[in-house]
């Protein structure tokens, strides 16, 4: 082939071709200008991605290059800019930024440029930008340098374990990522890495371009960072203007060192407080806000924006629409006001979401900012219009026809929402007015001159009210409206008076900024209709002129016309209210402006005090007839007086003297003409029987006449007093004698006469009828000490007078017993007066009395009287009979406080009157026995210390001072009183005093007189032969034993005696001498002899001898044993121990206290041991031989004795549990109280053993316990604990201050059990088990609970009875919020490893009110409606709350410090719960230990409805009621006795659905609740969940838009009526409604972002007739609550007139208990009721009393409600065009 036909053929590949990579991007970075904007795209990017936070970083440190992927790495890590945002890449993400120039989101009108073209604007900055997000971290290298030829860029994945290995150990490469990750992230990087393999999250990084490249020869160093900077932070308060998602954007530097510094950070908040939305009928869909821009950087500057947004619906602007789909654009303008600072428009500018440059072509001139989804030119600078050259760029067409057609609609309607928020007070008037276009600014700029134009076009054209009223700035008015012709049938007087007021003033009703007037004049269309003359003209003009240069005649001319219009308040200000005196006052609310206008009801006689303030009565009838419809309208201080403005002028103008007595009695002067006329006093008592059923609101007035009314004389009035002093002389046939009147007018009381017109069913409450009651409250009521002064200069007749009146008094209250027993009303025994407080009486009246010349103390007053008597019963004085009284004689004695004629007189007056005084009070008999009141040799002793002078032996035996002296014994009585009172006259009387006497006497002659001293024992030993005489008080044995007069032998080691009785008549002490019969045991040591077995008792001689002597015997026993060969062959040697172990055995207690118990005295075998080192036997599989040794058998009978010496015997268990208190006590008397290893094997053996024969051990036994470190000791099983937890929680056990110990590790777990040792998780719970109350049949709780669940058989019910829980406990919000989230926390982070399987999926309830302790015991409560005898409550937290357990079986409350946990399964708190009894947990949340012991317990509460445990130390109680459900799952549903429903998360979002779909009614009828909402967290959600992880799925919520009064005074008279009544009933009723007044409420309701606004006029009234009987009367049969009926009607807003009138629908009404039911009623309204329902709120009752009930109610209060509507609707009207016939109820059913 020649070579012409080669170059033919190589020419026929023909076609455009693609520019390399690097071309494409020179090109982009020459059209995108390096600066701010390549900061922009990154924001924009992160927007379009829901990000809410941007986070750019100038790092400028550099890293090793040790460890690289690859060499070539190493110069880019130096300094860098990273962009950091805090949502994740998706797949489609990661596939975008992969394509330059291409967006792959691009027909997504929702993404402003998700990595288009302007991503690429990086390269400005870097050569290689890299990327860290989701699961990926990628490095882009367009040149192909890094990673080889064709290879541009690469990407690492966190789930690839290589690739894992390198970002781990790669530190070098992998160290910038690291770092800024554990900044932003605050993660660790081997976190992110290795366990999460996920970032949720996204980091740029673009190291700064160091050397030119194929890419830009752009180099950047810090400098230009700085620049970069400072051009962003020039737009930093526009750049989040306009932004849907990021909320916060912040610029850091850190430098060399690694010091962080914050350059800028800006943040946005949108208030949500104020929000206006565009009505449904509207052509757009519009919503105005605030917005607050926060910058802080040297400065901190806060910026408000008034901010609309503005959407063309589909379907009015054709070729919009088809651009709009074509496109992917938005039809919407946002426009952003700034608040409260004045800016120059010549600043405004366009942004495309993000502000675009500030050029001439972006600044608009208008006072607004603009943003839309607008075409731009390819750098994205500017938009496009329709020039010459685009006249068909569907780009500039777009953005024309924004202009043209939403831009005016966007504009409209913030100048009008900004009117609404002026009006509201939440912006400044002057701002709507700088919102209108400067035309003057903007003539130069032909497009937005234009567009200014078209705005105020549409603004006119709509007729919008946008002029402010001078008077009221805030009160805005159309153009048209501005001035208007008087027109109409008006009187040619007031023409003339108008004519003659408009010539000496201005004309001008509005004054506006010029910018505002220019504008007017430069697009209003008709200037020449703006002229015109109106009342409220005419009231502009009078403002502007002194109304006092105006005549009378026509200052009423022109009241008359400017109160023709009814626009009452447009007369502030004006002095025109005329007076009676000619006088004119301001129509103000001021006081000093007050006119009172009076009615033929109210005349004006009432109130002679301010005649000067009635209004004329000659004024013409129809400016009165306006003048009391403007006080009926409760504007200014135009009042149509009533009662209560009687009773309040009356009380503001009494005279002035009557006001400067605080209390007490005025002077009334009817000849004065400051006071009152004298026919006054009778009217007004008329008055208050007509209006006033209480005399309350008089209190402190002097209503009451105390003298008789004169016209010559002054009168004396008394005051109103709650605490009253006065009594009628007179009433109701009662009569107050005349004595008493005396008295009690003495005393400070006053007695009023009765006459025939001071009467009022109140009165008796202010003046007391004539009663002993009466005249005690009146005491009770004066002042005390005053009155116990006046009472005690009173005469002796008249306190008996008095004391005779109170003495018919039945009862005292508290308060007047108290006053009563103060009043020196009594005698006390000496004759003076004086209270009866803190006294005793005595009784005075018959019998034996006691003397009065006795010396009585002065706390005894005498009752003489049956008056005295009464009254003292009534104070509960103590009344003392004669022997009573007695005793306080014989107390003065004791006390010797008498003389010695005294005590002689009252002794033998007791003497004489012995056989009656000692047969009525035996105690008076033995105080004077136990008396010291007979004096012999000056000393005063009882009587038992004498002797009968009438038995002849005492008389030989003792000398005269043993007798009683003459004058106790003159008469036969007073010796038969004394020998009642112990006087001695028998043998067997005589004391161990005497007989000591006798012994004294032979111990002394003994040793001089043998011979006597043996007689005169041996007749002291006949005597004690005969007679019980040796009784001896504790001290007189040792003065008894230390004489020596007992005869017997000595002692001995050897019977050596024989018959030699000079050795066996030697004398010794009783003490120590004891009878033959103790050879054995004491032969040794003590004299024996041999007595006759009384006289052995007598003298103790056979007693048993000292354990003492016993022991010191056994001791010579013990070395006498030393010398025998062999004692175990000794027969007398055993048989003595024998005796002595015997003796012991028998009185072991004596030898116990006397011999140590380590003694050795114990024979065993060849030596004498201590018992306590031996044991009687060991216990079946018990080996104790390492501990102890057995006991010889030959002494096993003395086992008790041994055993009491510590002989340790295992054959019960209270032995075996012995031997660890003995280890125990041995441990704590060593120097070191650490147990040996021998210790604690016996301990574990002994407690294993225990358990394993399944032994219950009462007491608290000693275990083996852990104690400093790996030492052991043993400590009371009540201080253990069994170690379940972590470290952590043995560190709690380190700063208790209780004692606890953890049990030793040998013990094992089902040991512990079995001892009842606590779990350490439970000690440090502390919980408290809760019960759970049944009601009504008895049976197992899970069966109750399922059975309540039959009831309430749709769990969908769930919601309205927490809602009703809600309400009833006055919370305001009421939120849900389902939570998918699985939590999978370590079992040992829980209270109880049961708890683990319901940490899964949730549903949350939270409400604004804390529990109260009444709501703690009632929600236990299961079978019981715990509030239905609360009328102000609609719910049953017994029955309803119970609903709960159709999702869950372990539900838990949170509120205040406390958390409940209920398990009625007994199947998750196992640990804890013992009894099924008690299966809830109630935990005290103040303790901060719980959190740090059980994190994965409350983690999952965290940042629920502002629950936060783990910020707060201490934790704060938690201000509301927050309710966990855990969603029952398959494994909870196998063990649950009260469901086997599972709840998966279709069966989740159904039951969701439930909500959503039925709850906007909800709230129409509640009284607190205002606001329901539900929330979503999705399973994949953090913990604790961020704020973008918590979804708002639905959200409701009330307000009242205005209330009126009802229209029927008669109506709401009625009302009142049956309020008062219920009141009775119960004071809480007010709570439930206000029967007076009919609401419109507005309930918005929000849902998948559209928003539904409902209004309904609202009215519950009680029932007046039947109903009212019914609730009032008290039933058996039923219990019922308040007779109220409720109306809602629903509304709908005129739009010719902006009023509200019925909605034209087809709504089937609803019937309400509060709450809906599920019961249609076939009305065009919903009724509310207090209907009696079935107990699941199913149906009405319809059979007995609780169905006459509900009938009751729809014929009575639900007739009149729905009435009232009516009315209440037709005066709102004030039309006849709207019809009400869709509201009432034609054509129904006979059923319904």
């Amino acid at each position: 082939m020649s070579s012409n036909t080669k170059k033919k053929k190589s020419r026929t590949s023909f076609g455009a071709t693609a520019p390399p990579f690097i071309d494409y991007l020179q090109d982009i970075l020459r059209r995108y200008p390096d600066g701010g904007q390549i900061l922009k795209e990154l924001i924009q990017n992160a927007d379009d991605a829901k990000a809410t936070e941007v986070v750019f970083i100038h790092d400028d440190r550099s890293y090793g290059t040790e460890s690289l992927w690859t060499d070539e790495l190493g110069k880019y890590q130096g300094p860098a800019l990273y962009a950091y945002n805090n949502a994740a890449f998706t797949d489609e993400d990661w596939e975008g930024i992969q394509m330059a120039g291409r967006s792959v989101k691009r027909n997504d009108p929702n993404k402003v440029g998700r990595f288009g073209i302007g991503f690429n604007s990086v390269y400005h900055i870097t050569d290689v930008p890299s990327i860290f997000s989701s699961d990926h971290l990628g490095m882009m290298d367009p040149q192909e340098k890094i990673f080889g030829q064709r290879n541009s860029g690469f990407l690492w994945s966190l789930d690839d374990a290589k690739h894992q290995k390198a970002l781990i150990e790669m530190h070098d490469q992998f160290q910038p990522f690291r770092d800024i990750v554990s900044f932003v992230g605050r993660k660790e990087w081997s976190t992110v890495i290795n366990e999460d393999q996920h970032f949720d999250g996204t980091i740029f990084r673009f190291p700064l371009r160091k050397e030119a490249s194929d890419i830009s020869d752009n180099l950047y160093d810090s400098d230009r960072v700085v620049e970069l900077f400072d051009s962003f932070i020039a737009d930093a308060d526009l750049n989040l203007l306009f932004l849907k998602n990021v909320t916060s954007v912040s610029l850091k530097h850190i430098n060399i060192y690694g010091a962080v510094k914050t350059r800028l950070e800006v943040k946005s908040s949108i208030s949500t407080d104020v929000v206006l939305e565009s009505e449904d009928d509207s052509i757009i869909e519009s919503s105005t806000r605030f917005k607050v821009i926060t910058l802080n950087s040297e400065d901190h500057k806060e910026t408000k924006w008034l901010l609309t947004t503005c959407t063309m619906k589909e379907g009015n602007v054709e070729h919009l629409d088809s651009l709009a789909k074509k496109l992917s654009f938005f039809p919407q303008v946002d426009l952003a006001f700034p608040c409260g600072e004045k800016r120059d428009s010549s600043e405004s500018r366009l942004s495309c979401f993000l502000p675009l440059p500030n050029n001439e072509s972006n600044n608009t001139g208008l006072p607004v900012y603009i943003n839309a989804c607008f075409g731009l030119t390819d750098n994205r600078r500017e938009i496009k219009w329709q020039e010459e050259d685009q006249q068909h760029d569907e780009h500039a067409v777009w953005n024309e026809l924004l202009m043209k057609e939403v831009l005016p609609q966007a504009y409209i309607m913030i100048i009008q929402d900004a009117i609404n928020l002026a009006q509201q007070d939440n912006l400044p008037v002057s701002s709507v007015y700088d919102l209108w276009p400067d035309i003057a600014q903007i003539k130069h700029k032909r497009k937005w001159y234009a567009v200014a134009l078209d705005v105020l076009d549409h603004l006119f054209r709509q007729n919008v009210a946008v002029l402010s009223l001078a008077k009221d700035e805030r009160e805005f008015i159309t153009p048209s409206e501005a001035v208007f012709p008087c027109n109409g049938a008006t009187s040619s007087d007031i023409l003339a008076a108008i004519k003659r007021t408009l010539v000496s003033c201005g004309e001008n009703l509005v004054t506006l900024p010029g910018s505002v007037a220019s504008a007017i004049n430069e697009a209003y269309p008709h200037l020449d209709t703006l002229k015109h003359v109106t009342p409220a003209f005419i009231r502009g003009s009078l403002r502007r002129i002194d109304v006092h240069t105006i005549s009378k005649h026509d200052k009423l001319c022109l009241l008359e016309f400017i109160l023709s219009d009814g626009k009452y308040r447009e007369l502030e200000g004006l002095q025109l209210l005329p007076l009676d005196d000619g006088s004119f006052r301001s129509f103000t609310d001021r006081e000093e402006d007050t006119a009172l206008i009076d009615s033929n009801t109210f005349p004006r006689v009432l109130l002679p005090f301010c005649k000067h303030l009635f209004i004329p009565n000659d004024l013409r009838p129809a400016c009165s007839a306006h003048l009391k419809e403007l006080a009926r309208e409760n504007i200014f201080k135009v009042i149509n007086i009533d009662a209560k403005r009687v009773a309040e002028y009356t009380k503001r103008f009494l005279p002035q003297d009557w006001k400067q007595m605080s209390k007490g009695h005025v002077t009334w002067d009817v000849s004065s003409n400051q006071h009152p006329p004298l026919e006054w006093l009778q009217e007004f008592w008329t008055f208050l029987n007509t209006h006033f059923k209480e005399l309350s609101h008089f209190i402190g007035l002097p209503l009451i006449p105390v003298s008789p009314l004169s016209v010559s004389q002054p009168v004396s009035l008394a005051t109103l007093e709650q605490k009253t002093t006065l009594i009628f002389q007179k009433r109701k046939q009662m009569i107050l004698p005349e004595k008493i009147t005396e008295l009690v007018n003495k005393l400070g009381g006053t007695a009023v006469r009765e006459n025939d017109w001071l009467k009022h069913e109140d009165l008796d409450s202010y003046v007391l009828c004539p009663s002993p009651m009466s005249v005690m409250k009146v005491l009770v009521n004066l002042d005390s000490q005053n009155l116990i002064r006046d009472l005690k200069t009173a005469s002796h007749g008249a306190r008996e007078e008095l004391k005779d009146y109170l003495s018919r008094l039945d009862c005292l209250s508290v308060t007047e017993k108290d006053v009563l027993s103060k009043l020196p009303l009594f005698q006390t025994m000496n004759g003076s007066c004086a209270a009866a407080q803190s006294k005793q009486a005595v009784l005075l009246m018959s019998g034996l009395k006691v003397p009065t010349d006795f010396p009585m103390p002065d706390s005894v007053v005498r009752c003489a009287t049956e008056a005295d008597r009464s009254l003292l019963q009534l104070l509960k004085v103590k009344l003392l009979d004669t022997a009573e009284a007695a005793h306080l004689l014989i107390g003065c004695i004791e006390s010797r406080a008498c003389r010695r004629e005294d005590t002689e007189k009252i002794m033998t007056w007791i003497l004489q009157n012995g056989a009656i005084l000692f047969s009525q009070n035996e105690t008076l008999k033995h105080r004077c026995k136990d008396l010291s009141f007979i004096e012999v040799n000056g000393e005063l002793k009882k009587p038992s210390a004498f002797f009968d002078p009438r038995i002849k032996t005492f008389k030989v035996i003792f000398e005269s001072d043993f007798f009683p002296p003459p004058l106790y014994t003159g008469t036969s009585q007073m010796l038969q009183s004394l020998t009642d009172l112990g006087l001695l006259n028998k043998e067997v009387d005589v004391s161990p005093e005497h007989f000591l006497h006798a012994a004294t006497l032979i111990d002394k002659a003994h040793v001089d007189s043998q011979t006597e001293a043996l007689n005169r024992a041996q007749v002291l030993l006949k005597m004690l032969d005969t007679n019980d005489l040796f009784k001896f008080s504790p001290e007189q044995p040792h003065r008894i034993n230390m004489l020596k007069w007992i005869p017997c032998t000595k002692p001995g080691n050897d019977k050596t005696y024989g018959n030699d009785t000079s050795q066996r008549s030697c004398f010794f002490c009783p003490d120590e001498t004891r009878h033959s019969d103790y050879e054995d045991i004491v032969e040794h040591v003590m004299p024996l002899g041999t007595f006759s077995d009384r006289v052995s008792s007598q003298l103790g001689l056979k007693r048993l001898p000292p354990p003492e002597k016993v022991i010191e015997n056994l001791s010579a026993l013990t070395s006498k044993a030393q010398k025998m060969t062999d004692p175990n062959t000794n027969v007398d040697f055993k048989r003595k121990l024998h005796s002595i172990y015997k003796h012991m055995q028998d009185h072991i207690n004596e030898f116990a206290r006397k011999m140590k118990k380590d003694t050795h005295w114990l024979w065993s075998h060849d030596q004498f041991v201590s018992p306590q080192d031996l044991v009687l036997d060991y216990p079946r599989n018990l080996d104790l031989s390492s501990y102890i040794r057995k006991v010889p058998n030959e002494f096993l009978p003395y086992k008790k004795l041994l055993q009491e010496f510590g002989l340790k015997t295992l054959l019960s268990d209270q032995e075996i549990v012995g031997i660890l208190h003995s280890i125990q006590k041995t441990i704590e008397e060593t120097q070191q109280p650490f147990a040996s290893s021998s210790e604690v094997k016996v301990s574990i053996e002994i407690l294993k053993w225990l358990w394993k024969e399944k032994k219950t051990v009462q007491d608290d036994i000693p275990v083996p316990v852990l104690i400093q470190g790996e030492q052991h000791t043993l400590k009371p099983l009540s201080t253990a604990v069994f170690c379940d937890v972590s470290k952590n929680g043995l560190n709690e056990i380190k700063y208790s201050q209780e004692e606890v110990h953890v049990v030793h590790e040998d013990i094992t777990k089902a040991a512990a059990e079995w001892f009842n040792i606590r779990f350490l998780s439970t000690y440090i719970l502390d919980p408290e088990l809760v019960g759970i109350e049944q009601f009504g049949q008895s049976e197992p709780i899970t069966t109750r609970i399922k059975n309540i669940l039959k009831e309430y058989d749709e769990e969908r019910d769930l919601f309205k009875e927490i809602i009703q829980n809600a309400e009833d406990a006055g919370a305001e919000a009421c939120k849900f919020l389902v939570d998918l989230r699985v939590h999978k926390d370590s079992p040992e982070s829980l209270i109880d490893p049961g708890m683990a399987l319901c940490q899964g999926p949730c549903l949350w309830a939270f409400n604004n009110e804390q529990f109260t302790a009444e709501d703690w015991n009632n929600i236990v409560r299961v079978g019981s409606a715990s509030k239905e005898n609360k009328v102000e409550k609609i719910g049953k937290f017994g029955l309803g709350f119970n609903t709960v357990y159709h999702v869950t079986d372990v539900p838990s409350i949170l509120s205040g410090n406390s958390l409940l946990i209920l398990d009625p399964n007994v199947t998750h708190l196992t640990k804890h719960i013992k009894h099924k009894t008690n299966p809830g947990l109630k935990l005290d949340l103040s303790k901060q230990h719980l959190f740090h012991c059980f994190p994965g317990q409350f983690g999952p509460y965290e940042r629920i409805f502002d629950c936060n445990f783990r910020s707060q130390s201490p934790p704060e109680p938690y201000p509301g009621t927050l309710i966990k459900l855990p969603f029952r799952n398959e494994e909870e549903a196998i063990m649950s006795e009260i469901s086997e429903k599972v709840f998966n998360k279709q069966q989740i979002i159904t039951f969701q659905q439930h909500f959503t779909n039925n709850s906007q009614t909800h709230l129409l009828f509640l009284k607190n609740i205002n606001m329901l909402s539900l929330q979503s967290i999705s399973n994949n959600a953090s913990t604790p969940p961020r704020d973008n992880e918590i979804e708002t799925v639905f959200n409701v919520s009330k307000t009242t838009e205005s209330t009126m009064r009802i229209p029927d005074e008669s109506s709401v008279s009625k009302q009142q009526q049956a309020e008062k009544a219920l009141m009775k009933l119960d004071g809480k009723c007010k709570e439930v409604i206000d029967c007076c007044t009919v609401n419109i409420v507005q309930i918005t309701s929000q849902q998948s972002g559209e928003t539904e606004v409902q209004s309904w006029l609202l009215y519950n009234c009680f029932g007046t007739h039947k109903s009212l009987q019914i609730a009032l009367q008290e039933n058996k049969q039923a219990k019922f609550s308040l007779p109220v009926g409720g109306i809602a009607v629903p509304l709908q807003k005129n739009p010719g007139t902006g009023k509200l009138a019925p909605l034209q629908t087809d709504l089937v009404g609803q019937a309400f208990c509060f709450l809906p039911l599920s019961i249609h009623t076939g009305l065009p309204v919903n009724v509310n009721g207090t209907f009696a329902v079935t107990s699941n709120r199913k149906g009405l009752w319809e059979s007995g009393v609780k169905h006459e009930w509900n009938k009751a109610l729809l014929e009575d209060p639900v007739v009149t409600a729905y009435i009232s509507a009516l009315s209440a609707l037709k005066k709102s009207l004030k039309t006849s065009n709207w019809k009400h016939i869709v509201i009432i109820p034609f054509g129904l059913t006979e059923r319904k």
